[in-house]
């Protein structure tokens, strides 16, 4: 590959998803002005949280040379539990640090099925996925429960209220996220061992890696991150759903690869990953308001993902070409 081939991928993988980003902005904003307007694009950070936040999690699980598709199901299962818990009378604080430790389970479950059942992550993640959404299922008896407002008052503070008045609740969430995400990946032991370990587990074993036990360690931050989207989730629609998070796997997936984390392992983007993240849930706002129906928004987010891997994948072609 030549050096200009080189620099162009270079940096790419630094701000492919955000020129994406104002091309897709640049088209809304001719089609329907109003998509731009202040308070719309203040909505769309807020709803950007739920996605980034699951999606910043996801970023360590690909860097790590795997993949989560059990998140969707978490995010239902965390969502049933949580309404369960606040409309039979239990406080919401409470039942948000119960469903977050359920959350960590369904993370711990994950990581033992791939390191200690040697389970490659993609099939361990799928069957997890059918479990957890059973669980969902069975726990809130298929019947979505309203929280109403004698319950949601602290719960509303979370979708709708303000730090010092002014700054919405959901975007501080979404930036403290990822701020720890970055320190984590950049600045620690740890996010320097998942980069090891997605580059070449093998050589991270010899170097005395304990490989196991930070892949396990990547699973429950995961699927804690999708348990803190699932709160979100919640107290925005004040609704504990089973099917509540059906499909959102696929949002943090193509959020994390528009941002640039490498789909074999070993390189992740952390802030790319904000980005991208703002940019699946800029399409979805943007055609819901332009009145596009539901199925096809989904449509639209898988055409960005198939965009986001043929790009990766041309990349790859190059590289391997270029050698």
């Amino acid at each position: 590959m030549s050096k200009a081939a080189k620099k162009f991928w270079l940096l790419w993988d630094k701000i492919g998803g955000l020129l994406i980003l104002v091309v897709v902005v640049i088209i809304y904003a001719v089609l329907y002005p109003k998509i731009i307007a202040p308070e719309q694009l203040t909505t769309t950070l807020m709803r950007s949280a739920i996605t980034g936040i699951a999606a910043a999690g996801m970023t360590f699980a690909i860097c790590s040379g795997g993949f989560d598709l059990s998140i969707g199901s978490i995010v239902s299962l965390v969502s049933c539990i949580i309404a369960s818990l606040i409309t039979k009378g239990m406080n919401t604080w409470l039942a948000l640090l119960v469903a977050l430790v359920v959350a960590a389970g369904c993370g711990l479950i994950n990581g033992l099925l791939i390191t200690i059942l040697k389970i490659p992550a993609f099939v361990a993640t799928l069957a997890t996925q059918l479990s957890f959404a059973g669980a969902a299922y069975v726990y809130s008896g298929s019947k979505a429960v309203q929280i109403t407002s004698k319950y949601n008052k602290d719960l509303k503070i979370l979708s709708t209220g303000k730090i010092f008045g002014v700054f919405p609740t959901p975007i501080i969430a979404l930036l403290l996220v990822f701020v720890l995400a970055y320190i984590l990946y950049k600045y620690t032991s740890f996010g320097t061992k998942v980069r090891a370990i997605g580059s070449n587990e093998l050589a991270a074993r010899t170097t005395g890696i304990k490989v196991n036990k930070i892949v396990v360690l990547v699973y429950v931050a995961t699927a804690v991150s999708a348990g803190l989207a699932g709160i979100l989730n919640t107290a925005r629609l004040s609704t504990g759903d089973n099917t509540l998070g059906n499909g959102f796997e696929l949002d943090a997936i193509t959020a994390v690869i528009l941002g640039g984390t490498s789909l074999s392992g070993g390189k992740g983007n952390i802030w790319g990953t904000l980005i991208g993240a703002v940019l699946v849930t800029f399409v979805k706002m943007g055609l819901n308001m332009l009145g596009v129906g539901e199925a096809f928004q989904k449509l639209a987010v898988s055409a960005v993902l198939i965009f986001a891997l043929s790009i990766n994948g041309i990349k790859l072609i190059m590289q391997k070409e270029g050698k």
